[in-house]
């Protein structure tokens, strides 16, 4: 019968607490730096490789679970999650297994309660495409993910779907006036966060008041063409006495700032008149 002889014993390289075995040059386990102690496993020593694996198996379970466990308390997590998370460190996929149907038979993890919990808390401000996204690259299975979503309910869930449309709606026509970029732009947002296409349409033709802001347009444009004959105005006096087109820009700048006017209002007209010189 062939010997087992321990070849090599190398430090695992993203867990220094464990341990890789070669046994006649071929990888055989890894361990516990504490069972390589305990059993003074070195290079040279011939062992007892079903003994040293039964103590092995049940020292990985251990200390496996108790990764786990520590990994929980501080965020909870899903299966493929906690999976992923014992695979960095290196455990193999038994000691893995087994660890994850502890935690699943103690409720420790729970991909049906952590899909409720996400969904609560995100679906005041996401749309249900993001969160089925989202959720899958959890490893949360789709079928898992559309019957938590069929217990939504659909006014509470549309209700709060306007609210969060009115809420960016009100923050662009603070600075925006024309009524195809508002659409665009709030119908990008409402998109990029998950509610579909139906939806955003219906929030859309509902929040967007195009009279009022077709009204303030025009309101903006007289205000515009008003600023452009004062910026000309100023232009026409400081170029008398200054030449230097920087030194022109920042003295004209500076006196439609003390006329009210903001700087976003200004950037455009500013660069229309100095060109308009070249």
């Amino acid at each position: 019968m062939n010997e087992n002889i321990v070849t090599e014993v190398k430090l695992q390289s993203k867990n220094k607490d464990r341990v890789n075995i070669y046994i006649n040059d071929e990888f055989s386990f890894s361990c516990s730096k504490e069972i390589v102690y305990s059993n003074n496993i070195c290079k040279g020593k011939s062992i007892d490789l079903d003994y040293i694996k039964s103590i092995i198996t049940e020292d990985n379970y251990i200390k496996c679970k108790n990764s786990a466990l520590r990994i929980i308390e501080r965020r909870y997590k899903t299966e493929r999650q906690i999976a992923d998370k014992l695979i960095e460190k290196q455990y193999d996929t038994d000691t893995i297994k087994k660890t994850v149907n502890f935690l699943k038979e103690y409720k420790f993890i729970d991909d049906f309660k952590f899909t409720r919990l996400y969904i609560e808390e995100k679906i005041n401000h996401c749309g249900k495409k993001k969160i089925m996204y989202d959720l899958k690259k959890k490893g949360i299975s789709e079928q898992v993910i559309e019957k938590q979503l069929e217990i939504l309910d659909s006014g509470a869930y549309e209700e709060n779907a306007f609210k969060f449309a009115e809420k960016k709606y009100n923050s662009l026509i603070k600075n925006e006036n024309n009524v195809k970029n508002i659409y665009r732009r709030l119908g990008n947002y409402l998109i990029r966060n998950g509610y579909d296409s139906a939806l955003v349409k219906k929030i859309l033709d509902s929040t967007i008041n195009k009279e009022e802001l077709e009204l303030k347009e025009k309101i903006y444009k007289k205000d515009i063409n008003s600023l452009y004959s004062i910026a000309k105005k100023r232009y026409n006096i400081i170029t008398k006495s200054e030449s230097n087109v920087n030194k022109i820009s920042i003295k004209l700048s500076q006196y439609l700032m003390r006329k009210g006017y903001l700087w976003e209002e200004i950037k455009p007209i500013l660069k229309k008149v100095l060109m308009e010189d070249i």
